[in-house]
């Protein structure tokens, strides 16, 4: 729970008139919960994304948008929990929107009225618009919500700017990484919810009252929805609760949290409802115990020893159901950190991501690791206090040590793991995108169409006209202003040769054997339709256009193409650059020293490689994507382990072979593939 829940008790007192009781008619603060799933929340196509975190204040909801463009999740809890009569209600929960999104796409906070709710709606989208509202360009808000809060995205906000209830005038400012308590209180027969955000010190942040329009047909809160601004995102959400006043003695249920571990000592945190009169008890196997501190709304109790925690409440003549907890007193092992091959080149050369959570640990305590890198040959590696994400090079084979420990603190026990680098890599395949040549693009099937030369930066036009995207640094002599930016492929240097290949050509065997062993995009429809277009920027790589057919004008609406790379397994590796961004992601711009530009232009050519922030190493069986439009595709590597006579026999491990039949969920094979889950080659892949 957050450290305000303590505030609950005096804005409830202003939001509920003191009656005999007051009843919990729901409650979520996510202490019993292991998953997002066991809380009731859901996310249509990014459940990667949920989980259920804690700290020092409790457990509760984390949503993080990773990327693509689905970005949502929500809980249901329905209407049967009003029962007959509940006219009025109290809604509150705390959220936090701990992480500003990476573009203008916003986060939003619904508290949903939709008793036919839909999980394939609002994957994308403001909830309190209509899919068919949206795409007619239509801002009439729909008829099934009840509080709302989206971030406006105008460049002159600062980014935590958010409109309430999509009224643009009325705005309040919600920082990053802040806890607020927001608390709703419904009116149903005068169709009004009068508003309140406070923040964690309890500070009034916004307050009002929102008139329900006489479209909206039902006022009992549903849900809550979450939409993470893309892309990187992370919301919070804990103690959801609705509560009515009731006429007779009513006792609610304490929560009970750990919020404390130091080896084996604990410290649990037993909440309850303070302004209900409510009277707390407590015991430890039996014995009756006294909170070694007491707040407003909370005891907490300091435990040595393992045992049966049990807490329950009176208030009146009403007792709670009893809430029972294990208590484990024995010192608790951090996780193991992971090593990661993030690369590899030939021999023993890798790039290990050394990665650690700390999800899975009570409080989640900060995590830190120790590293001791031994080759067979050459100097020890060896660094500490590293935390999760530390990047490690070897070029020789030996062993990786690593230690978990908590900082010194010595609250958890530490944990040890090794890795042996033995395993020699010779490099397979290289497909060379980037550096084809015309003639190279034109044998594959490649016609030449108009050159890009554009100075807008709208859609595909960014890579020509955006003043950040494909430049490199040219020394043309030693005298000052002798060093200047260039931008090979903007409109002053005649832009970007362009070559498409008709979807129509594009059959499965030319989508296998085209740049074999690597395998491009292929829908299976046979006559080129609903496949996306394949494009050749010479100098940078290939594209897909998004547009689906050989129409140049169609509509963009294919995403992401699926390839991958026949003949590999799992134990083996692919290595994919990639230039994202229009070119504009590429950090490590290369240097050119040449007597003139043209003759730089032609070493960067040559020279140049698609940067390290496009790249994704993955293992041989698995596929990768290409996004539209703004991405190229510009090498592909792979790597296979070597042994005494040359590459090692495969054995049992499964080949990749992308012409392998697909099925589906019923084990029936199929040929043509709209929306759904699929099997091939005994693992499961998704058509969106």
């Amino acid at each position: 729970m957050r450290k305000f829940y303590l505030l609950f008790a005096a804005l409830f007192a202003g939001s509920v008139v003191a009656s005999a009781g007051i009843k919990n008619l729901y409650k979520q603060d996510f202490e019993l919960a292991a998953t997002a799933a066991d809380a009731g929340w859901i996310s249509p196509s990014c459940a990667d994304g949920m989980s259920v975190a804690g700290d020092q204040y409790g457990k509760y909801f984390n949503f993080k948008h990773s990327g693509g463009g689905e970005r949502n999740a929500y809980t249901l809890w329905g209407t049967d929990i009003y029962g007959e009569g509940v006219n009025k209600y109290t809604l509150r929960f705390d959220w936090n929107p701990q992480t500003k999104p990476d573009t203008n796409l916003a986060n939003e906070i619904v508290i949903m009225s939709d008793s036919t709710f839909s999980t394939n709606r609002w994957a994308n989208q403001n909830y309190r618009k209509s899919a068919e509202e949206i795409k007619a360009g239509a801002t009439e808000p729909l008829r099934w919500w009840l509080f709302d809060l989206t971030e406006l995205t105008d460049e002159a906000k600062e980014g935590n700017t958010y409109a309430v209830n999509g009224d643009s005038t009325n705005v309040v400012t919600i920082n990053f990484n802040s806890f607020y308590t927001i608390t709703l209180d419904v009116d149903v027969e005068a169709r009004t919810v009068e508003y309140d955000i406070a923040d964690e010190f309890g500070t009034p942040v916004g307050a009002g009252t929102y008139n329900v329009p006489e479209y909206v047909e039902n006022l009992r809160a549903t849900g809550l929805n979450v939409l993470g601004g893309k892309v990187g995102s992370v919301n919070q959400i804990d103690n959801i609760v609705i509560q009515v006043e009731t006429d007779e003695d009513y006792a609610n249920v304490p929560t009970v949290a750990l919020t404390g571990v130091n080896g084996t000592a604990r410290q649990y945190a037993v909440s309850f409802e303070e302004s209900n009169d409510e009277i707390v008890h407590v015991t430890f196997d039996g014995a009756e115990l006294t909170p070694d501190e007491m707040l407003d709304g909370m005891y907490k109790y300091n435990l040595t020893t393992s045992g049966k925690l049990v807490a329950w409440t009176e208030s009146g003549s009403a007792v709670s159901e009893k809430v029972e907890v294990d208590v484990v007193a024995e010192m608790i092992a951090l996780p193991a950190v992971q090593a990661n091959i993030i690369g590899v080149n030939a021999g023993y050369v890798k790039t290990y991501d050394l990665v650690v959570s700390n999800a899975e640990v009570p409080t989640q305590p900060t995590l830190f690791f120790n590293y001791k890198y031994t080759p067979v040959t050459g100097d020890v590696i060896e660094k500490t206090n590293c935390q999760s994400g530390e990047k490690l090079n070897v070029t020789e084979k030996g062993t990786l040590e690593i230690t978990t420990h908590d900082g010194g603190k010595d609250q958890f026990q530490s944990t040890t793991v090794t890795y042996e680098n033995d395993i020699e890599f010779a490099v397979k395949d290289d497909i060379d995108f980037q550096h084809m040549t015309e003639a190279d693009i034109t044998g594959k099937g490649f016609s030449e169409i108009d050159v890009l030369a554009s100075t807008s930066t709208s859609g595909e036009t960014n890579w020509t006209g955006r003043p950040d995207a494909l430049r490199f640094t040219w020394i043309k002599g030693t005298n000052v202003g002798d060093t200047v930016q260039v931008r090979p492929y903007d409109v002053d240097h005649g832009g970007i040769r362009r070559f498409v290949k008709a979807p129509s050509a594009l059959t499965e065997e030319v989508a296998h054997s085209m740049f074999a062993p690597v395998y491009t995009w292929f829908t299976k429809t046979g006559d080129g339709s609903d496949i996306p277009q394949a494009k050749f920027n010479l100098g940078i790589g290939l594209i897909q256009t998004g547009i689906l057919g050989d129409a140049q004008d169609a509509k963009i609406t294919y995403n992401n193409a699926t390839l991958g790379v026949d003949g590999l397994t799992e134990n083996d590796y692919i290595i994919v650059n990639r230039v994202d961004n229009y070119g504009r992601s590429k950090t490590d711009y290369i240097t050119i020293e040449a007597a003139t530009e043209e003759d730089a232009i032609a070493k960067y050519n040559a020279e140049n490689w698609a940067p390290e922030s496009g790249l994704t190493v993955l293992k041989g069986n698995e596929t990768f994507t290409l996004f539209r439009i703004d991405t190229a595709l510009a090498r592909v590597r792979t790597f296979v382990s070597t042994g005494e006579s040359g590459i090692q026999e495969v054995g049992k491990a499964i080949v990749s072979d992308h012409n392998a039949p697909i099925y589906n969920l019923n084990g029936e094979r199929v040929s043509t593939l709209k929306k759904g889950v699929y099997v091939k080659q005994g693992k499961k892949f998704i058509v969106r």
